[in-house]
C-alpha cells in the first residue's frame, strides 16, 4: 500500500523504473506496469512477455518456456506399508513405470505466474521443499503400487512429487525483475534527459536488450524483430500457438 500510494501522479517509466530498484515491490505489480508501457508504445513482444510472466506459461508450447525457467529438481516418494511410512525418499526415472521413462525426468519446466512464485518462496518453511507432483501422479502411483517388486513387499505409494528448492524459484522472480530492470536502463539510454514518455521506436530498441532464450537456444519472440504501431495502425507480431494450459497441482 505505501508502496503504491508513493507511485500516484508518476508516469509509468518513473513508477517502473522505482519499482525495480526496490526488491521489496511486488513483481507483479511491475509487469503490469511493463503492459502498460507495451500497449502505449504497441509492442506486442513486451506485452506478451510480461503477460506470461504474471500468467504463466501453461498456456503456450513447451519451447516457449524461457531458460531462466527449466530447473533440476529430484524425484521423491512418500509411500507407506501396513507397519511403517516412508517419506521422501529419492527415486530415479527407473523407478516410474516403463510408460513414464524418458518423458518424466528431473528437468522441469517451472510455469506458475510470478505472484505465485513469490507466494510458494514466501511460504515454505526454512529447509522445506516445494512439493510438484509429478505429471499423471495419479496413474503412476497406481501402476506403481501394482508391480510385484512393490505389491509383494505391501508398499503403497502415496504421492510422487518433485522436491524443489525454493531458491530455484527465487533465481526465476530475480531473472525477471533482472531483465525488466535492463530493459529501463537500455530505455532510459535512448530517452533524451527530462523526457518520460519514450516513444515506440525507443521501446522497439530496448525490448531487444531484454535477452530470452526457449529450452533449445532458440530467441522468444521478445528478441525477434518486433512489430510496432502509432496510435490509429496496427502492429503484429508472432505469440504462438495457445494450447490448453496447464495446472500444477502441488503441496508443501
Amino acid at each position: 500500500m505505501i508502496w503504491a500510494f508513493r507511485q500516484r501522479g508518476l508516469q509509468p517509466l518513473d513508477r517502473l523504473e522505482q519499482g525495480v530498484l526496490d526488491d521489496s515491490t511486488p513483481l507483479a505489480g511491475l509487469l503490469r506496469t511493463a503492459l502498460v508501457i507495451g500497449g502505449h508504445a504497441s509492442s506486442e513482444p513486451l506485452r506478451t512477455w510480461a503477460r506470461s510472466e504474471l500468467l504463466g506459461y501453461g498456456g503456450l508450447p513447451e519451447s516457449a518456456v524461457p531458460d531462466y525457467r527449466r530447473i533440476k529438481a529430484p524425484m521423491k516418494a512418500d509411500s507407506h506399508t501396513a507397519f511403517k511410512a516412508f517419506l521422501g525418499q529419492t527415486i530415479s526415472a527407473v523407478h516410474l513405470p516403463e510408460v513414464a521413462r524418458g518423458k518424466i525426468t528431473e528437468d522441469i519446466g517451472i510455469y506458475f505466474g510470478v505472484a505465485q512464485l513469490e507466494h510458494l518462496v514466501a511460504e515454505t518453511p526454512p529447509g522445506s521443499p516445494v512439493r510438484l507432483q509429478l505429471h499423471g501422479a495419479a496413474e503412476l502411483m497406481a501402476l506403481m503400487s501394482a508391480l510385484p517388486k512393490y505389491r509383494q513387499s505391501g508398499i503403497v505409494i502415496d504421492e510422487l512429487y518433485w522436491a524443489v528448492s525454493p531458491f530455484a524459484l527465487q533465481d526465476i522472480v530475480d531473472q525477471v525483475r533482472t531483465r525488466l530492470t535492463e530493459f529501463v536502463a537500455e530505455l532510459r539510454a535512448t530517452m533524451p534527459a527530462g523526457t518520460h514518455h519514450p516513444t515506440p521506436e525507443q521501446v522497439q530498441r530496448a525490448v531487444q536488450h531484454i535477452i530470452i532464450n526457449t529450452g533449445d537456444h532458440s530467441p522468444v519472440t521478445l528478441t525477434a524483430p518486433i512489430a510496432y504501431a502509432e496510435s490509429g495502425s496496427t502492429a503484429t507480431a508472432t505469440a504462438g500457438t495457445t494450447e490448453p494450459r496447464r495446472r500444477w497441482p502441488w503441496s508443501r
